[in-house]
């Protein structure tokens, strides 16, 4: 299963969207939040969990939303979907600084979140997250589209964090003059 999907919505439900990929529907898990705000094309990052032989995709806008879902169900304790709310809860950088604070309340405000998870989830990942270079000043976009070329995400980062121009295209070209694509 691809990572990342485009295509076009053509039904929703709930919970989940149905998103047409050449030709092929795929159901795929939102926040119900989230289902009724996305129309036309889109583009999903992808979980892929099977459970008794069933596979559920679970749907993120970002990367860096995927990658801190992958690091929430690494808690014991936390499953997808619980994770998954607590990704859609803000923009990805705010949910990174509340747990970084240690933010209990912010945790216990999300349904299915009870103390003693979100006591684990900060205890474990307060850690893991402060270690990680700070990335809300780099351009998503950009970031995206390099790794997309093939660099790594700390290649990209570490000459991304460099890079000052005014637009993502203008930072994609110069990080590829930096990294000596000649492209």
């Amino acid at each position: 299963m691809r990572m990342m999907m485009k295509g076009i919505i053509e039904d929703r439900g709930k919970d989940y969207i149905m998103l047409v990929h050449e030709g092929i529907g795929y159901k795929i898990i939102l926040p119900e939040a989230e289902v009724f705000d996305k129309t036309g094309e889109q583009k999903f990052y992808l979980h892929e969990v099977i459970r008794d032989d069933v596979p559920t995709l679970f749907g993120f806008l970002s990367l860096q939303a995927l990658e801190l879902f992958w690091k929430l169900i690494s808690v014991s304790g936390v499953g997808a979907k619980s994770a998954q709310k607590i990704v859609y809860t803000g923009k990805i950088e705010d949910v990174r600084a509340s747990l970084l604070r240690g933010d209990l309340e912010f945790l216990l405000m999300i349904p299915g979140i009870g103390k003693k998870t979100a006591q684990k989830i900060i205890l474990e990942l307060k850690g893991v997250l402060a270690q990680e270079p700070a990335v809300a000043s780099l351009d998503g976009e950009a970031l995206e589209a390099l790794i997309g070329l093939g660099y790594t995400r700390r290649q990209v980062e570490e000459v991304l964090a460099m890079v000052e121009a005014e637009t993502t295209e203008e930072r994609v070209k110069m990080v590829l003059r930096m990294l000596g694509n000649k492209h």
